[in-house]
Order: structure tokens, then sequence, then C-alpha cells
């Protein structure tokens, strides 16, 4: 299949008359909405909350859509025939309706799109209409999908700096579909809304969670026109400067709302450990216990990227223990992620072959997406395994964080090797507590003088037991010496 993206954005005077007509209208019955849509006016419905999405079955060569952004520059992702690694992400920048064309030179035939509002800035995006089709235009929709679910969160579910392993908040490295509300929803083919807010505290959602708009409780959502089977809480990681107390009380207040206009769906709260030994993860399995209510759960994941909102291989991690829960609490049986995860499994490091990389271009081991100095080479006849290994060059390092305890083992192997025979590789494995952005608790560091062949190297260490804090995660870097380049290829770790 070939498809391109047509960058340039055009207003609706600057349309050429040779584009193709723009027929397929907002109201027509085969179009599937998705998210808190206002349908007042049928031919310019219009959404706030960052996730929803439009989407058709259409018969044709291209696509494109009409939008007004509001009074902010959005983002939006089209994703075509569902691939979501050739997905594309553009900006619609304000200024009344803007035209743009997605994707053309399609093979002719049937094909889906779906395009989603990733960032929700200023004010309400509306939607005016798909055209560009060049063939016989929009069909029967697909199937409904299986499940539905609600997500209520904070920044991170928002998609802060979701596309930087370094916490740029830049509005391009924002986005919302590759965080783990849209991987889990897709790993087990289900709707989603995504009620996020960044900053957002427990009561402040409380306040809002029944909005359209985010700045505004006019108009109100009614919630009898989505009933979802699961609703998902991943709030708390702002009030820990309040008592205990008065998280356990935002947490009720905020659940018997739910309940009440939820009142047969599962909801669950998700929370992660790592921040700080003060989180609302130590007790929100107490909160659902102490209500007695056999349909609400918790659970948590760890939280393994210093004090930094998650990437996408991040939430790949934590849609990861979702899905987990999920299938266990449910019955839900979870699909393949779509995007390559950044936690490790039983022990071992993840994606330690480096054959898999997200659609912004990390592949689970910082920082190494947006620095010269780490390159990711896809090379079968270099590579020890697979088609993929790394270079680092001059100082270049990657690092991959994983659950560990007091006294555990851990035993690293990797394959090193020098473009020259005096390169030389640092490897260091070190123990941190659960507050993950202080000093490690335990460092040791080996250095190995490298040849021009792949040669396994193997390194051992315990974790510490005689530190006044628990151990709550290991931390594994390679890096190349100052002045050597050096290949990485098939990491593994174990642990007993």
């Amino acid at each position: 299949m070939l498809y391109f993206l047509i960058i340039s954005i055009l207003s609706c005077a600057q349309i050429p008359q040779a584009q193709p007509d723009w027929t397929v209208r907002p109201d027509n019955p085969n179009l599937t909405y998705s998210g808190r849509w206002d349908f007042t006016n049928h031919q310019a419905p219009w959404c706030d909350w960052q996730g929803a999405s439009i989407s058709m079955n259409f018969n044709g060569t291209g696509i494109g859509i009409a939008l007004d952004p509001g009074t902010r520059e959005n983002w939006y992702r089209a994703i075509l025939d569902y691939d979501i690694e050739n997905s594309i992400k553009f900006s619609v920048s304000p200024g009344g309706i803007r035209k743009t064309i997605l994707f053309n030179s399609l093979t002719p035939g049937q094909h889906h799109i779906r395009v989603v509002k990733e960032t929700r800035f200023g004010n309400e995006t509306t939607f005016l209409g798909f055209g560009g089709v060049n063939g016989t235009g929009i069909t029967a929709p697909p199937p409904p999908p299986n499940y539905k679910i609600e997500f209520y969160g904070d920044s991170n579910l928002a998609g802060y700096s979701l596309e930087h392993e370094e916490n740029n908040s830049d509005n391009q490295y924002r986005g919302c579909e590759l965080t783990y509300a849209g991987i889990v929803a897709r790993r087990f083919n289900a709707e989603y809304h995504n009620i996020s807010v960044s900053g957002e505290t427990i009561s402040g959602m409380n306040s809002r969670f029944d909005q359209m708009k985010y700045a505004s409780n006019n108009p109100v959502w009614d919630f009898n026109r989505y009933n979802p089977d699961l609703v998902v809480v991943n709030l708390g990681a702002n009030d820990v400067w309040k008592p205990v107390s008065w998280i356990r009380a935002d947490y009720n207040d905020f659940l018997d709302d739910l309940r009440q206009v939820h009142p047969n769906a599962h909801i669950m709260l998700f929370n992660a450990f790592g921040w700080d030994f003060n989180e609302t993860a130590n007790y929100i399995s107490d909160v659902i216990t102490n209500r007695n209510d056999s349909n609400m759960s918790a659970a948590t994941f760890p939280w393994l990227f210093e004090q930094w909102h998650g990437c996408e291989t991040d939430h790949a991690g934590m849609a990861e223990y979702l899905a987990q829960h999920i299938e266990t609490e449910l019955g839900w049986s979870p699909q393949q992620s779509d995007v390559v995860s950044g936690f490790g499994q039983n022990g071992d490091v993840a994606n330690g072959s480096f054959e898999e990389i997200a659609p912004f271009g990390g592949f689970g081991w910082r920082y190494a997406a947006h620095r010269s100095n780490v390159q990711r080479i896809e090379n079968n006849n270099y590579a020890h395994e697979g088609d993929y290994f790394i270079i680092l060059n001059n100082g270049g390092s990657i690092q991959q964080p994983n659950p560990a305890s007091n006294g555990q083992h851990i035993e690293v192997e990797v394959w090193l090797r020098g473009a020259t025979n005096n390169d030389v590789a640092e490897i260091t494995i070190d123990f941190r507590n659960q507050e993950m952005y202080t000093s490690p608790l335990q460092t040791q560091t080996w250095s190995r003088l490298l040849t021009t062949s792949w040669t396994k190297h193997t390194f051992n260490t315990t974790a510490p037991t005689n530190n006044s804090t628990p151990v709550f995660h290991t931390r594994l870097t390679i890096r190349a010496a100052n002045q050597c380049r050096i290949g990485v290829d098939k990491v593994s770790m174990s642990t007993q």
C-alpha cells in the first residue's frame, strides 16, 4: 500500500478547484463518533476532551478531513486501516475551518480511517466532514467494539510529554492515543473516553467529571449516552501534600459519584509506586476494601522512569499491568500490545535485542530517542541477533530500570563489540529505593576492553540488605567510554 501525507493545511478559500468534493457530512449515519461530542448542530458537532474521535469505512484512494481547532493549535492523529505504527500526527492552527488531505495514492478499494483528537488546548474542536475520497465514498461502519472503558486521570493520562523521553512539554510532544488508555483499549477492542487534566487532583476531577468542556460546567454530559463496562481512575499523584484522611475522603466522594452515574460498571483505582514513600498507591487497596463493593478493585504499577512523565514505551508498560489486572478481574482476553513496552517482565529487561520501536522513536531504553550519540541500527549482517543493534558513541549511554528487592541477586548478559580493539564499554548496575530521584543505595561499575567481534559479557551483583530503606528497583546502564564507539545487542537479565 502506498500512501503519504500532504503536509500543507489549507483554509476553505485556498482549496484549489481541482480538489475533489468534501462530501461526507458530519450527520452521515455511517460515521462513528467516540467521546463527548455535542450534536446540537448536526452539521458542526464539537468536542473538547482529548481522545475523542471520528471514524468511517470508505472506498477510495484518498481521504481528507475538515476541522476547526478552536482558539488554539491542536494536534490530531490519523490512523489508516487500524495501523497505529504508520499513523500520522498533524496539527491544525486556529482561524476557522481548515481542510487537510491526510492520505492519498491509496490502493483502490475498502479502507478505514479514524481521526483522534490528541490534545486539548483552547476551546472545542468542530468537525465539518470528510472528503478527498477519490472513490465511491463512505460505506457501512464496522461492527461495534467489544467493550467500553472510561478513564479519569491527570497529566500522565493526558499524555504530557508522551513523545519525548526527557519530559519536554512542548505541544507537539503531547498526545493521548498512545497513552495506556489508547493502548489498553486497542488490546481489548474497546472504545474509550479519556477525561484527564494536567495537574488534576481527585477532588478537582470530581468537580468536572461530568463536563463536556474542561473550562465550563455547561453543557453537562449525559451519562446515559455512554455506559462503560470499566471505569479506570488514575488520580492522586497531585494530592500527596494533603493529609491521608483527606485523600481517602476525596477518593470515597468521587467513587460515590461514579457509582451513582455508572451503577453497573466495574470501577478501579490504578496508581503507581515509585514517586515517594508517601504515595496514594500505599492505600488505594484499603479504600476499595472498605467500600465493600464487589464490582470495584485496585491495582498498582511501578513508576520506573524517574520523576518525569511517561513516554509511549512507559505507557505500554503501564498498559501491561492494567491489562493483566483486567484479565484477572473481568475475564477479558487481551491482544498483543501494538507499542513496545519499556517495562521488563519476570526479572528480564524489555526489548533486550532492540528489535521493536515505538511510533515516536523510543525503544524502551532511555535516553536514546533524542540524542545523537545513541543510534538504533538496522543491519542484520552486523547485528549479533536479529536485524537491529545499538551503537553508542563517545559517552553515549542507554539505561533501563526494573523492579528489585533487598538481597536479590542480579545477573546481566550483554553482547558487545568495539569499532576498534581498544574501545571500552562501561556497565553499571545500581539499586535505588522508592524515592528514585535520590542517590543510589549501591552502585557497581565494570569496564570492559572490547574487540571488533561480538563477545558475550556477564555481570553479577547482589542488592544490599543493610540499608535504612528497602530496595525498590535496579537500574542497568550501558555506556561507551569517552572517545569510544561500541555496539550493543542481546541484553538479558535474570534475578534470584
